[in-house]
């Protein structure tokens, strides 16, 4: 990844909006940042790391004070980086969230952060997260690494340099980004407390499963299975509970079954004694049963005289019931007659009524030939004079689109009024803009005139305060001087002299370019003119009027002909549509009148056919009347309403009648057949009496009964107990079996995980030994990062240093990442806290190059083109200053371009592509620059 152009906008000390062009620098080589103390050198890496993954480069600034405290409230703040990676360009832009001025209204408001990242051939991604990701699939990195990589702070790594053991582990683990192995080593601590927490609570739950067994202590069987669970071991006996309780489990399905065939037989002996129970206590109640069968015997034969009287009553209600059922015969039989006479009742009156219609339509149809002949003169009256009123109508069009032509010249002529005073009121406009730019132009030709002089007076003035007597004159060659020039007071430079010629330069472009534009406005007012003038006299010469010769005159005499012409139009329209609207409807007229004559010709046929059903219609009312006065007089009843209601006053008395008769047979059907039923009743309680058993062994037969049932509730209870006890255990055991092999499966899991977490924990025999998880892999890092930092240092150094990294092979716990330095030239093996400060910074910028290079070696695949290097140099003397560039320029020679952020007066003065950082009271500004 190689920065090309670094755009940004009041962002830290930079208050307006500053622009880097990187790519200027080269793909290769040493460049100088460099600039006063707090002018905003580191910012840039800031800007770069901001835009790239929306983070800052070090821990100690919040992204919220990035906004610059030098700009001006509106002031957009954002960073824009293009870049190239892999031979691609691609573009990132993001502002963070910062408080700004409400556009309406006092106050203030929060802009939210954005983002936008522009890819060849991609869609723009603009959501920060969408973002962050994309940028980090691309670099194959994130902001940590980013910073580990591209990003060398001295400060940081004297530090490490020097640290104890502990302190550089918490730097290295920052560094390598190892918290995930201390939170796997956490993770592991956890789940091994969580496994045996959960072997705990199988056992609790086996203890409880333990329980739940009924174990009578009377039984033998029993024995075994409650000793085992006396033992507070007996969470890992399950295989023996298991076996034990099945065999209690056997027993008490012996002991069930052989209750439940006791049970059997006491059932069937309680069955026969409840037989010869039951026998005795129906022989008492045969007894009483045959007593009560002789007296309700003795009942019935008590009734059965009058029973035998009222059944004999009945002959005289059946001769009545024959009566009355012959009179309602002959009655239904004049029901017809009733019926023909309702007809022709009805008859008549409906003729009475279509007589009364045929009258009432003869008057209705009357009426409408008097209408009809009427409304035939009137529509006869208006087809005459329709084509005089289409005459009068085509007159009053013509004389309105003759005013239609008129007034559309008229018109005409008045836009181009309308033009022509825009196009007069533009010259007005352009005639004063030429006489001010004139007037300017005339004042500044006068100032600058007398400015040209007095410089020149100025200019002879300084020559003659040159001159000396019998020496020549530069102008004119004379010896003697009898009058030099003075000098002139207020006489102006030779800048100014010519500032001030170049605005009258332009002054005057101004003053020609205004008179152009007068002359053109003018032209265009004047033909404007006369095209009105024109169209005005060709639009009066319509009304027979002769035009005016000024405009406005012209003007006033077409508004006046318009309004005159429209009055005509307005007028003649009325006619046309007046004419047209009487046109119209005699036409209409026209049109209806022969279906007005035929409506008239059917009326008077229909008048015809009324008076012929009128003659009819009375004719058949005279027969009607006469058979209906003929039907009344051989009927009883004035209506059939009448006669059907006598009709059904016979019938409802035959039919109580009948009922009568039906009851009484009924009631002496039902005592013939009661007094029969008594008396078999009576004779069978006699002989059931005879056979019977003796009712006084009905005590004995109790108690013998109930002995048998107290034995068969007694053995029913050890039943139910036994049962109920089997399928507790049997549930117990069920759940035992199941709770067991969770137990084991736990168990298992808890072995696993503490294995684990003692290996990662460094308290296991074998694996890493007594060292954990994340110290192994910091060791392994470290000793890489070592290897790498050794061979830039040995260049630095001449060879003389080495550093060398106690490791895990001589020491254990934080100790591994000690560091020592060894000097080649004595020998000797001694603390890096030993070295001088020039051989201190050799050493952390030898370790932060190496550490660089282990980061983006794990990293995998990342490419970083550009690198920077943070202050550090002013310890060093000139020959260690030589050989730390020469180690910079062989990372930066064919591959890199390495930046060097410093203030090192040397290092301006050595490196010529350089990157000027100014701080001002009003906020900083950057430049490149070449020496």
């Amino acid at each position: 990844m190689r920065p090309l152009h670094l755009r940004l906008s009041a962002f830290g000390p930079y208050a307006g909006e500053e622009t880097l062009e990187l790519d200027k620098l080269g793909s290769s080589g040493l460049f100088l940042i460099t600039g006063d103390t707090g002018a905003g050198k580191t910012t840039l890496f800031d800007a770069v790391s901001y835009a790239l993954f929306g983070q800052l480069s070090g821990g100690v600034r919040s992204l919220d004070t990035v906004r610059s405290d030098y700009t001006e409230p509106d002031r957009e703040t954002f960073v824009e980086l293009t870049f190239e990676h892999r031979g691609k360009e691609y573009t990132v832009r993001r502002t963070p969230q910062y408080q700004r001025p409400k556009k309406r209204g006092e106050g203030q408001v929060t802009q939210p952060a954005t983002a936008l990242f522009l890819a060849p051939g991609r869609p723009a991604v603009e959501k920060v997260g969408e973002v962050d990701t994309a940028i980090r699939q691309l670099l194959g990195m994130d902001g940590d690494q980013f910073r580990q990589i591209a990003m060398i702070a001295q400060g940081q790594f004297t530090e490490l340099l020097n640290a104890p053991g502990e302190r550089r582990s918490a730097v290295l683990r920052q560094i390598f980004g190892t918290a995930g192995c201390r939170a796997v080593q956490e993770k592991l601590r956890a789940a091994a407390t969580e496994a045996a927490r959960a072997v705990e609570r199988q056992d609790a739950a086996l203890r409880q499963a333990f329980a739940a067994f009924k174990l009578p202590e009377e039984e033998e069987a029993a024995r075994p299975l409650a000793e085992i669970l006396k033992d507070e071991a007996a969470v890992w006996r399950c295989g023996e509970v298991l076996a034990q309780a099945d065999a209690l489990c056997a027993a008490d399905e012996a002991a069930c079954a052989a209750a439940e065939a006791q049970s059997k037989a006491l059932d069937a002996e309680a069955e026969a004694a409840a037989a010869k129970l039951e026998a005795a206590r129906q022989a008492a109640a045969l007894h009483a049963a045959a007593e009560k069968a002789a007296r309700q015997l003795a009942e019935l034969e008590g009734q059965r005289e009058e029973k035998d009287r009222q059944h004999a009553a009945l002959s005289e209600v059946r001769a009545l019931l024959e009566q009355t059922e012959l009179q309602a015969r002959q009655q239904e039989a004049r029901l017809p007659a009733y019926q023909r006479r309702e007809e022709q009742r009805a008859l008549r009156k409906q003729l009475e009524a279509t007589l009364k219609r045929c009258e009432e339509e003869r008057r209705t149809a009357a009426e409408t030939q008097k209408k009809l002949e009427e409304e035939s003169a009137r529509l006869a009256e208006a087809a005459k004079g329709a084509q005089e009123a289409r005459q009068r109508q085509a007159a009053a069009e013509a004389a309105r689109d003759a005013q239609d032509a008129r007034l559309s010249q008229a018109a005409e002529a008045l836009n181009a009024a309308r033009r022509l005073r825009s196009d007069q009121q533009t010259a007005l406009d352009a005639a004063g803009a030429f006489a001010a730019a004139q007037g300017q132009y005339a004042r500044a030709k006068s100032e600058y005139d007398a400015a040209e002089a007095l410089f020149w007076q100025g200019q002879a003035g300084l020559l003659a305060a040159n001159l000396t007597e019998n020496a020549p004159c530069p102008v004119c060659g004379s010896l003697h001087h009898p009058a030099p020039a003075k000098p002139a007071q207020g006489a102006p430079d030779r800048a100014s002299l010519q500032k001030a010629k170049k605005e009258l330069e332009q002054l005057h472009t101004e003053y020609q370019k205004a008179a152009e534009a007068s002359g053109a406005a003018q032209a265009v007012a004047e033909a404007t003119r006369k095209e009105f003038l024109r169209l005005a006299a060709s639009a009066l010469a319509q009304w027979g009027e002769q035009a005016p010769g000024t405009p406005r005159e012209a003007a006033l005499a077409l508004k006046e002909a318009k309004a005159k012409g429209e009055a005509a139009r307005r007028e003649a329209e009325t006619q046309a549509q007046a004419a047209q609207k009487e046109a119209e409807a005699g036409e209409k007229a026209g049109q209806e009148l022969p279906a007005c004559q035929q409506r008239l010709e059917a009326c008077r046929q229909k008048q015809e056919q009324l008076a012929e059903k009128n003659a009819q219609c009375s004719a058949q009312l005279a027969s009607a009347r006469t058979l209906e006065e003929e039907l009344g007089t051989s009927l009883p009843f004035e209506s059939e309403a009448a006669a059907r209601q006598a009709l059904k006053e016979l019938r409802t008395k035959a039919q109580a009648l009948s009922d009568e008769v039906r009851e009484g047979e009924k009631a002496w059907s039902g005592f013939s057949e009661q007094l029969a039923a008594a008396r078999t009743l009576a004779q069978q309680r006699e002989g059931d009496l005879a056979r019977a058993a003796d009712p006084a062994e009905e005590q004995a037969l109790s108690a013998a009964l109930a002995g048998v049932n107290i034995r068969r509730t007694a053995l029913q209870e050890r039943w139910r107990a036994l049962n109920a006890r089997l399928s507790a255990n049997r549930d117990a055991a069920a759940r035992v079996k199941g709770l067991a092999k969770q137990a084991d499966a736990a168990r298992r899991r808890a072995r696993v995980a503490d294995n684990l977490h003692r290996t990662a924990g460094g308290t296991l025999t074998g694996g890493l030994g007594k060292q954990q998880f994340e110290q192994y892999v910091l060791v392994a890092y470290f000793e890489s990062a070592v290897a790498a930092a050794n061979r830039r240092l040995a260049f630095m150094t001449g060879g003389q240093y080495q550093l060398l990294c106690h490791g895990a092979a001589q020491s254990r716990g934080q100790s591994a990442l000690d560091l020592d330095v060894l000097d080649n030239y004595t020998g000797k093996r001694r603390s890096v806290r030993s070295l001088s400060g020039g051989e201190t910074f050799q050493a952390a910028l030898a370790l932060a190059l190496g550490l660089s290079d282990a980061i983006q070696q794990y990293a995998g695949g990342v490419q970083i083109d550009t690198l920077f290097v943070d202050e550090g140099f002013g310890s060093l003397d000139a020959d260690s200053l030589e050989n730390a560039i020469a180690t910079l320029q062989s990372l930066a020679d064919g591959k890199r371009l390495v930046g060097v952020i410093s203030h090192v007066a040397e290092l301006r003065q050595r490196l010529e592509k350089q990157v000027l950082i100014t701080k001002t009271p009003r906020g900083s500004h950057m430049a490149l620059r070449e020496i």
